[in-house]
């Protein structure tokens, strides 16, 4: 793969059902820090082979797209950096973008199950809140039939092991131009080839991840937009800001042409997650939790503890317990996307069933 690219898009084969009552799904791909959307493409494509699966809703099909952030772009020159709420405001044009292109070329306006990881699973939720205040404002617009969000870091991520560090070293002022200026003096004069086997070297990375890096630390801005971003994560993603607008953004009256019995939010959160606080995660849980439950990445059972039917409209949260780590997509991008092509299935049957 060139992963100079800075989307990916799997779409339905050409033996594909095209009769005129199959109905077109987007799952829309959210990246975390740093946003190169070529770390997904292992699990992307391993999604998308599951869902095209014959035996997997026939009457459906997958239009699964992913695209960097702004500012991780490996061969282009953005002037500005982009802060959390500049990253909000990219993905939001960029999904209409994208669902404007699958009409283009279906005729159909597709039914959107967005899914994000890490800090985008906190600018799914922000993408949320914005189609919510579309539909409460009487605009039409596409209809949103859940999310899955893979490790979510959208509460108090500076008092997380990792965020601790991290935001004692972002506070120190430029600190991201002067770890931008020190990286890049180091590696100016390292060809690209040599650094690819170095990378490889120290972290072990499989290849797209070993290749993805590497365009990333060659990238003209990719390092400094991160850590431009990594600090406004710090600073912004604070307290539970959203509200059962949000939260029960499924189920809602308006949000979709058909309402839910059950909230059609996925939460999946690692065990021992370095950018995730557990006594956050916990609180989280029991707070807007419909199930506080176990999931093993390779099957879809669970212990459910619900404490009130009048409770179905929140969303389910799954605490994984294989040990997987918050960056899945460098080594364990199959067993995760077994797991979301389960909840994808499970989002349009409730959707459906409804």
């Amino acid at each position: 793969m060139d992963v100079t690219r800075s989307e990916l898009y799997f779409g339905p084969s050409a033996r594909g059902n095209h009769s005129e009552d199959v109905q077109h799904y987007l799952i829309f791909h959210i990246p975390g820090n740093p946003g190169l959307i070529s770390y997904y493409d292992p699990f992307l494509s391993t999604l998308h082979a599951l869902l095209s699966s014959p035996s997997t809703l026939p009457s459906a099909n997958f239009h699964i797209y992913g695209h960097s952030l702004a500012g991780f772009e490996t061969t282009e020159q953005h002037h500005e950096l982009a802060g959390l709420e500049g990253q909000i405001d990219y993905v939001d044009d960029l999904l209409y973008d994208q669902v404007e292109e699958i009409w283009q070329r279906t005729q159909r306006t597709p039914k959107v199950i967005l899914m994000g990881h890490s800090v985008g699973a906190y600018i799914l939720l922000e993408i949320i809140r914005r189609h919510r205040r579309r539909i409460e404002g009487g605009k039409k617009d596409f209809d949103l039939i859940g999310g899955i969000l893979l490790f979510p870091t959208i509460t108090h991520i500076a008092r997380s092991p990792s965020g601790v560090v991290a935001s004692a070293l972002l506070a120190i002022p430029r600190s991201a131009h002067i770890a931008s200026a020190i990286v890049k003096s180091f590696m100016y004069l390292i060809p690209a080839s040599v650094l690819y086997y170095l990378v490889r070297a120290f972290t072990w990375f499989p290849e797209h991840a070993a290749r993805t890096t590497t365009a990333f630390i060659k990238s003209p801005i990719g390092i400094k937009e991160s850590l431009f971003l990594g600090k406004d994560e710090m600073d912004m993603i604070t307290n539970d800001k959203w509200g059962e607008e949000v939260w029960g953004a499924a189920t809602e009256p308006g949000t979709n042409s058909k309402d839910t019995i059950h909230s059609n939010l996925v939460f999946f959160w690692g065990q021992n997650d370095k950018w995730v606080a557990q006594k956050t995660r916990n609180e989280l849980i029991a707070a807007r939790g419909f199930r506080r439950s176990k999931a093993s990445a390779s099957a879809a059972s669970s212990t459910s503890d619900v404490s009130s039917p009048a409770d179905g409209w929140k969303p389910t949260m799954w605490i994984d317990d294989k040990k997987i780590p918050h960056g899945f997509c460098i080594k364990h991008s199959e067993v995760v996307a077994e797991q979301v092509s389960t909840w994808v299935e499970d989002i349009i049957s409730n959707h459906n069933d409804s």
